[in-house]
């Protein structure tokens, strides 16, 4: 029986030969081969027409510079990646490779990231009302 695996991008189940390993990792890319090209075409075009950040440009999300996130996303990536709207493909704005990756696990989703937001939130009282009962 072959193992199978279903693309995050278009849902279909597909054998493991259909899947790329992940660059330096022992593991299957999430995406097919067939989705992870067409999302290689969809970049490389809105790279051709978008224009690089300045040089002294800040990630929306954590606002580290270049120097603050260098290295984040390998030594090819550069500083910032392209971030888009992976249904209707409009580019949205650079990002750092850590802040992009964050919303991409969060599959670009406000509602999970809002959900995302209230359980800090609510960890965050609770750590506190833990640091007042042993400082009594």
């Amino acid at each position: 029986m072959e193992d199978l695996k279903v693309c995050s991008k278009c849902g279909i189940k597909k054998t493991l030969e259909n899947f790329g390993k992940s660059s330096g990792a022992n593991y299957y890319r999430n995406e097919c081969k067939d989705c992870n090209k067409e999302l290689g075409k969809v970049r490389s075009y809105l790279k051709s027409i978008t224009p690089p950040p300045a040089a002294d440009y800040i990630c929306p999300i954590c606002n580290k510079d270049a120097d603050q996130v260098k290295g984040a996303g390998g030594q090819k990536s550069g500083h910032w990646c392209l971030d888009h709207d992976h249904k209707t493909k409009q580019f949205r704005g650079w990002l750092c490779h850590t802040c992009n990756r964050a919303i991409g696990q969060l599959q670009d989703d406000v509602e999970n990231l809002k959900r995302a937001i209230e359980y800090l939130e609510k960890t965050i009282v609770l750590e506190e009302d833990e640091l007042k009962k042993t400082a009594r």
